[in-house]
This record gives C-alpha cells, structure tokens and sequence, in this order.
C-alpha cells in the first residue's frame, strides 16, 4: 500500500522514513497491468539456448527475434571480435559507479555477493491459442511475477542492480544495458550500472536532462522506442565509443512520482530492432525496477539512521560497541591489535551552561568534522555520549594510536569556536587483547586511562597500562586493570539481572544470558543446558559448529556424567578446561572436527540440585583465566534462579491450560444430546486440545466382548471404512485391561490386529476407560515424531477421564430414554387394545414417519419429537367417549365436534409430563390441514410443525387401507392417489412426494409391481 507520495532529492536516492513500506499491492497491480497488456507473448524464439528440450518445439512456431549479436559499447558501436554475450562474458563486463549513500558498516558474516544468487529460470513461450494454450500463459505469467518479486525483494542496492540487470535479460534479450540515476539537483545522469566493452568510457560522462534520447525521456518522463537510434534526431553520442545502427528502448524510472533515473537496454545491428510487446514488457519492469530502487535507498537510509548520530553524523553508541566486538574477534583471529582512543571534551557543561546549547552542538558538530579528517578511512569515528567520542583503530601499534591522539589533540586546539574560544580534550588509549580481550573491559580500560588524563590536569592523552597509575577526578584511589575488570563485570551482571527480572520464557533467558555474556568474555561458542532427569538438553546455543545449524541442537544434547557438560552437571563442580583436546573426559562432539579451545563449565546450582550447566569456549588454549571463572559462576547463579523460576511458570502455566481445557471438554460433553453425539464431541475435541491429526473412540459391545471403533475423527473415505470395518478381539482385549495410563503404541503393537496404518501417522498415544464393565479407550495420532510429551499423556488422562463419565451419563441416560419410549409405547398400545376399530396402530405409524423424517434430512431431536409425536397422536381419544368413537354411521355435527377436541384434549394430557413439552404441540396440530381448513385452530402451511404433517400424511394413509366401522378399506395404489389428489390443499406436498416415495408397493419377483 502506498503510504505517501513524497518527492525525495534524486542525488540521495531516498525518500521520508515513512515511505518505507514495500509495495506488494503495486508489485501485484504492475504483474497484472502486464498480464494483461501481453496476452500471448512471454518471450522470443531466438533466445532458444536458455530453453529446455519441452519448450522448443512451441518456441518454433514463433516469429524469429532480430539475432543478438555482440555489443560494443555504449551507444554506438559493436566490436565484431568478442564472443556471443553470456552470462558470464555479461557480468565481466559490468562495470558500476559507486553511489553517494550512507554506506552500512561492514556485517562480521559478510552477506552473499550477488552472483551467487541462483539462476533465473527461463520463461515459456506460450504462442496465443492451441493446445495447452491457458495452461502455459498461466505458468507464463507466474514466472513473470516471480521475477518482478525476486526484483522486488531485493533489499541492498549493489545486489539490486545486478538482479536488475539479469531478470531484465530474461524477460528482454539485450546486447548492452545502461542504469542512470538522477541527479536531481544539477538535473544531470549519471551512469551507475554499465553492462557494455565501452564501460569506462560511459561511466566518466554526466549529461543534462534533455540531451540525447536518454535525456529526453527523462525531461517529458515518457518511455522511448527507437529501432533507429543512430537515425534520431535528439540522438547524442558518447565521446570514445562508436556510432553504428542501434535500436534502443529507454525507460524512466519513477516511484512515488519521484524520477530515479532511466533503465536503457541496446541491440547493435542494421537489422537490430524491439517489438512493441517487448518495449510493453520493457516499461512495466521499468515500474517494479524503480519501486525496488526506491525501496532499497529508503532501507539504506534508515538503517545509516539506526546507526549514527544524528548531530554530528557519526556512529552512535550502539554501532560502536557492535563494531569494537567485531574487531575484536577478527583482532584474536588473526593475531593483531585493535585500539579504543576514547575523548571527553573538557569542562563542556560549562560552555552549555554559558554560551547555550546552540553553541554547544556546533562545538560538537565541528569536533566530528575534525576527528574525520584526522584518522584513517578504515578508522570507526563514533559518538558514545554526550560530549565523549571513541575511535576504534584497527591493526594499530602503540606508536601509531598515541599519534593519532596529539594530532587531534593539536587540530582541535587550534581551532577558535568563536563565542566559547577554543577548547581542551582529555584522551585514553586502550590496546585490545594487550589491555583487555572483552569489548566492555577495553572500553573500561580506556576510560579508566581518559579519566586519568583529566586526573592529571585535563587536555592529556594517557595510555592504559596495568600497574601504573590510573587516577580519577577528585583524588580518589588509583584503579588497577583488576579493578577495571570487576566494575565491567558489576555493570555487566547488574545488565543481565534486570533483563532476567523481566523473562520467564526459558529460552529467552537462555539467550540473554548467552547475548550479554558475549560483551565480557569473547567466547567464540556459548552454550546453556538444562538437565531433564538423566538429560541435558541445550535450550540456546551462539556461535559455530562444523555441522548443519538445524543439527548443533541435537548434537549437543548429551547424558548427565557425559563429556564435560555432563561431568559437571554431575559432581556440580566448575571447570576450566585450558585444552579441551588434552581433557580425560572430553567427548568430541559427532560430525565435528577436533580442534584446539579452551573451554569454562560451571553448573547451575539451585539450592542443592544443579538444573543445568553453561558452556562458553573459545578457539586456541588457556584462552580464559580464574576471573573469568568466578565471574561465570556468579552469573550462573543468577541465572539458576531465573532459569528455576521460569521452569516453575512454565510448568503452572501448563497445567493451567491443561485444567483448562479439560473444563472446556466437559463442557462440550455435557452439552452433548445423546450417546452418539458424546463420542463424535470426545474424538473432535480430543483431536483439537491435543493438536492430532487423527482420533477415535472404541468401546466394547458388551463386558467381556470385542473392541470396535465407535467414533473417529480426521478419517475420510476409504480410511474411515477400513477403521470401522476392523475391530479387536475379546482375548486380546482381555490381556489390555490391565492398563490404566495413557500409554503410547508403535505399529508393530497393533498392525496384526487392526491391520497397518493407512493414515501415515503410525504412532498413537492411547488412554484406557471403563464404562460400566466394558473397556474402551481413546485413541490419537501422533502429531510429530517426537510423539506426546508427559504433559499431552496426562492431559489425555484426564480427557479419558471425562470421557468416561460422559459416556456412562449418556448411556443411563439413553437407558432411561429406553424405558420412557417403551413405557409411552406401552400407552399408545393400550390405546389401540382399547378400540380396534378407529385407533391407529402406534408403532405402524411411528416406524412410518420415521422413514419418511429421514427421507426429509430431519435432524436427530426432529426425529426424537417425530417418535414421540407418533405414539401419542391419537392419546387424546382417551377422553372421547367410546359411543361416538365406534359409531358405525356418519356423525352428527354435535358429534364431530366432539371427536375434534381429541388433539387439544391430547395436549392437556402430556402437559404435566415434563419429558413431552416439545411433543404437546405436535400432538395438538397433527389434524391441521395445509390449506388451513383443519382443526382445533385452523393452521395452514409451514406454521404447522413439520412433525405434525409427517404424521398426518401416514395417519391418513393407514386410514384409508384399513377397515372402519363406516367404510371399507381402499387398496394401496388407491390411497396414495387419494395422498397425492390432496397435496396443497389437505397434505404438505413436500410430504406427499416422499411418502409416495416410502409407501410405493415393493416390485414382484418378476419385476412387476
């Protein structure tokens, strides 16, 4: 999403810190415009080298492209020796200006150059229409967006132009190609990338905007085809290169409304020339090219921002100490010196607090100036504070940095500030690993000698050495380098135990102890470990193994009494270890090398248990000393109980998500209706709390009998059939009810009686239950090789648990449903005994609408109140009296108005019966007609309950094909006319087509109805 439209000097290459977000929204719109635009074209037939063998043939059938012959230079001149452009031949004519930007100070691990990256695939050609035709224009374009966000993402901008470069010669064939940026401010171009023999010659020339075609393009911001080049009148040559026909396609790069320069690519020939889908193809990566420009300047400028100052443009406090670490690890590896020259400007509170803090930031402003014109180009000038400076100077000698020291000295003090007059600075020198081997012990030694200088009278320079007098302001008591150490070692273990206050992850602690150890001791490995009964498992480890990143954990990882780790986790003894190669219990790690380090181990002591051990090392011998080990060890301590404390909240933590989630599974269960419903919500929840893939319910049939699967979640098709069509035996069942505990099994513990699994997860965790004498369990799949840890175990437990008591709930409840359904059936058929002659038979009736429910997709409590409604439709007859009932004559209207206050009268006599609440109203409309003619109230349509249609349509059925006291009976075929004649006026027609449906006569055995 574009956030803002702001215009940024082109010199800079940069736009405002609030334009930095990336533009996926345009990078899609640009790959759409294009798909668009070239419906058919991807790319031409004459780059065939770069195709593979499927792709031929297609790329036959197209139009040649102009051949591609070599390019000489810039614009104008072909040198007929050289071989066919490549690859390779291309990069080695790349020759590229180095731009004006804040450079990012240099990464310890350096980033990978830009010729490693991999590849570009080709594109297809996709010729329009013809087999495959939609197939290969979508792959097409897929790979069209695939370079416009391998482009895209480019992040560094030397990096970007390369891949500018090379994903433009996929998509568009060149012979040469030319980058500009735009010098807005003088409204010239200047050539920072050149892919051409006349490299040089190119990149010494600046030429205004409108001059030539290039110039022309950018002056109207309109992309420019010319296929005649060396024919165009606005055409201008560059001095040193020759004129010869050209074609050309120049294309401004804008972002943002902001112009970055212009993207030109060349074909030398009289025959040379681009077609109109290329020069297409050609301006819509010039968008996404400038949009990736535009996003790699404003990430160099911020991140140039995150590391300096932003007074006096220097490195800030936080570059300084990341730099000083580095220079001293490449300082120890190659065997040099580093120096930290620290200075304080004298009495500057005054000139603040004087002059003003105007006055005071030009001081330091000039001051910056100075000290860059003082020192070396690979010298890091850094501003640590308010008015205190450092300079780290790499591969220096004593000679050289006091020096450096009085020419600053001198410079500054001959330098006249105006209103403040000049100015004094006191100035330390520390030598690293001469004075210190830490980062934060050589800045210590050198501000303990800056702080002597200012001791001694201020405007000094002092070196550090151990033994002489390095005093402090005031008359205090000279410090010794020891001293230095333990006041760099308090600040540092006053760091880390305000960090560990603020953790309670347990890898996170891991990784601040391992981070803010670095700044005192220059470990070259570090490693935390904490013990899990007979197991050390590392929970961080910083810095290098000679074995894959993903397998240093799982190297490390070791018993206790194992190597040195497990031999101090198991005396609870430290160890300082001068050459772990000479070590009688050293145990070289596998698919490592043996080398020479020193190594430090000290456990981690909690009360009088050790929960784990710290591990630091460094490449070569009696690289640590005993102050290293002590301060290790008390760092350990505080990291004991950080670690402990963590541990304890994890753990509570986890079985506050356990309790919770066993709360929440009963809950599911309670709500559950009915025993089948219980175990579909045991295998679904089971699965989700537990994170599997795959689950399901068994049960015995009956005590003592066979165990099947009674519910499964996860399965689909043929796995769901082959679970349910398997059981296990009773004797093997007998041999499991021993087991009370989750419990985890392999394949080989049940393929021989259910058979392998089909589901690719053959490792389950498995919890017993017994319900009522029968034994089941609850059975999940894996969901990583590691299987279950102790935690999931019991929690399963604890679901099995649940389970069990949902299981026997449902099942005395479907027991008592049983007894109440036979004791209602019971009724009903006391009904019918009491008058055969105009009853309907309950259970014929109740079966029927239950076939013709389910024919309906009724859902189960539909079908519960459609039983129930059935076998008391008729329960108000009890009240009628029998003389009426058994009339064998017609009624008279004072009769049947009697009969029809049987359904109102039916409700008032299951009223009382709490059970049958949502059976009252289907007892009541189950003589409502669909038109509204029915009776006790008249209800018409989808207002009489569904239950209540369903039941009158097979009442009305059954009526018709049995004898009455006042008409005989109807034949089948007969009666479901009569149902289907009365559908929409007396019958719900939906009703009526699925009885038909249920109630047609069954074929003969010789197929005739």
């Amino acid at each position: 999403m574009r956030i803002a439209s702001a215009r940024a000097s082109a010199s800079e290459w940069t736009a405002p810190a609030h334009d930095v977000v990336q533009t996926g929204h345009e990078h899609a719109a640009i790959v759409l415009d294009v798909a668009r635009r070239l419906p058919g074209l991807v790319r031409h037939a004459g780059d065939l080298r770069r195709l593979g063998d499927e792709d031929r043939a297609t790329a036959a059938a197209l139009p040649a492209a102009p051949e591609l012959r070599d390019r000489s230079g810039l614009p104008r001149s072909r040198d007929r020796s050289a071989p066919v452009s490549s690859d390779a031949s291309r990069k080695a004519r790349t020759a590229r200006r180095r731009l004006p930007l804040p450079v990012p100070l240099e990464d310890p691990a350096p980033s990978k150059p830009p010729d490693a990256a991999p590849e570009a695939r080709p594109i297809r050609l996709v010729p329009p229409g013809g087999e495959g035709h939609e197939e290969g224009i979508v792959g097409s374009y897929r790979r069209l967006a695939d370079v416009f966000h391998d482009v895209l993402a480019e992040t560094t901008l030397d990096a970007l132009l390369e891949r500018i470069a090379d994903a433009l010669a996929e998509l568009v064939p060149y012979e040469a190609l030319h980058i500009y940026e735009a010098d807005d401010a003088n409204r010239e171009l200047v050539a920072t990338l050149v892919r051409s023999d006349y490299a040089e010659e190119i990149l010494k020339e600046r030429f205004p905007y409108g001059q030539g075609i290039t110039g022309w393009a950018v002056e109207n911001r309109e992309p420019v085809l010319a296929n005649q080049a060396h024919l165009d009148p606005r055409v201008h040559f560059v001095p040193g290169t020759p004129v010869e026909p050209e074609a050309l396609i120049a294309v401004p790069l804008i972002a943002r409304s902001s112009l970055k320069g212009t993207l030109n690519i060349y074909r030398i020939g009289e025959d040379a020339a681009f077609s109109e889908e290329e020069f297409e193809l050609a301006k819509r990566f010039g968008d996404a090219a400038a949009l990736a420009l535009d996003n790699a300047h404003i990430r160099a400028r911020l991140e140039h921002q995150a590391r300096t100052d932003s007074l006096t443009g220097l490195y800030n406090h936080r570059t300084f100490h990341d730099r000083l670490r580095f220079e001293l690890t490449r300082a120890s590896a190659q065997h040099h010196s580093v120096a930290v020259v620290m200075l304080d400007i004298d009495d500057f509170k005054k000139v603040n607090d004087v002059y003003g803090h105007g006055v005071g930031d030009s001081i330091l402003s000039e001051l910056a100036d100075i000290l860059r014109g003082a020192v070396r180009s690979s010298d890091i000038v850094c501003r640590i504070g308010g008015e205190e400076f450092a300079v780290i100077v790499p591969y220096a000698e004593v000679p050289h940095t006091l020096a450096l020291a009085h020419r600053l000295a001198e410079r500054l003090g001959a330098v006249d500030f105006e209103l403040a007059g000049t100015v004094a600075i006191s100035i330390g020198i520390a030598h690293g690993p001469e004075h210190a081997a830490s980062p934060r012990e050589l800045v210590a030694c050198a501000e303990a000698a800056m702080m002597t200088a200012k001791a001694r009278g201020k405007n000094q320079v002092v070196l550090f050495e151990e033994g002489a007098t390095t005093e402090r302001p005031g008359g205090r008591k000279p410090a010794r380098l020891e001293e230095v150490r333990q006041v760099a070692h308090l600040k540092l273990l006053q760091s880390l135990a305000g960090k560990l206050n603020r953790l309670n992850n347990v890898s996170e602690i891991g990784l601040a102890i391992a981070n803010e150890l670095r700044g005192l001791i220059d470990y070259h490995n570090c490693r935390v470990f904490l013990r899990d009964g007979d197991d050390l498992r590392p929970i961080v480890f910083r810095g290098e193994l000679t074995v894959s990143p993903g397998a240093a954990m799982e190297v490390l990882a070791c018993k206790v009494g194992e190597g040195i780790t497990g031999q101090v986790a198991e005396t609870g003894e430290p160890l300082l270890v001068p050459d772990a190669s000479k070590c009688e219990v050293a145990v070289t790690l596998p698919g490592t090398t043996e080398i020479e380090e020193s190594l430090l181990a000290v456990p981690l002591d909690y009360g009088a248990r050790v929960i784990g051990v710290i591990v630091v090392s460094k490449l070569g011998t009696n690289q640590f000393d005993e102050d290293d080990l002590r301060l290790l060890e008390v760092l350990a301590g505080h990291a004991a109980v950080a670690l402990e404390n963590a541990r304890l909240y994890e753990a509570q933590r986890r079985e506050a998500a356990s309790a919770t989630a066993l709360l929440e599974f009963s809950r599911e269960l309670a709500d559950a209706e009915g025993l089948e419903i219980v175990m579909e919500r045991i295998v679904e929840s089971s699965a989700r709390l537990l994170g599997s893939t795959h689950t399901s319910f068994w049960l015995q049939d009956a005590p003592g009998g066979d165990l099947r699967p009674r519910a499964a979640w996860g399965y689909d098709g043929g796995d769901r059939a082959h679970l349910f069509g398997r059981s296990i035996p009773a004797a093997v069942v007998a041999d499991l009810r021993e087991r009370t505990g989750p419990y985890l099994v392999e394949p080989k513990d049940y393929a021989e009686t259910v058979g392998p699994p089909r589901t690719g997860n053959d490792r389950f965790a498995v919890a017993p239950l017994h319900v009522e004498g029968r034994w089941g369990v609850i059975a999940a799949a894996a969901p990583s090789e590691e299987g279950f840890d102790e935690r999931e175990l019991h929690l399963l437990g604890g679901l099995a648990h649940q389970a069990k008591l949902a299981v026997a709930n449902a099942s005395s409840f479907a027991g008592l449903e049983r007894t109440f359904i036979a004791t209602v059936e019971a009724l009903a058929n006391a009904l019918d005994a009491s008058d055969e002659r105009t009853s309907t038979p309950a259970r014929w009736i109740t079966d029927t609408a239950i076939r013709v429910g389910v024919e309906l997709d009724l859902d189960a409590p539909a079908l519960k109140r459609l039983q129930l409604g059935a076998l008391l439709h008729d329960i108000g007859k009890l009240g009628i009296p029998s003389a009426i009932l058994g009339k064998p004559g017609p009624l008279t209207p004072a009769e049947r108005e009697v009969v029809e206050t049987h359904p109102a009268l039916g409700e008032r006599i299951l009223a009382p019966i709490e059970q049958l609440q949502e059976v009252r109203p289907i007892v009541r409309a189950c003589h409502e007609r669909w038109d509204g003619s029915g009776y006790p109230d008249g209800r018409s349509g989808e207002d009489i309950p569904v239950e209540a249609r369903v039941i009158f349509a097979c009442a009305a059925f059954h009526a018709m094909t049995t004898e009455r006291p006042y008409r005989l009976r109807l034949p089948p075929e007969e009666a479901l006319r009569q149902l289907e004649a009365g559908a929409g006026t007396q019958f719900d027609p939906r009703v009526v087509e699925v009885c038909l449906r249920v109630l047609a006569p069954a074929p003969s055995a010789g197929g005739k109805p």
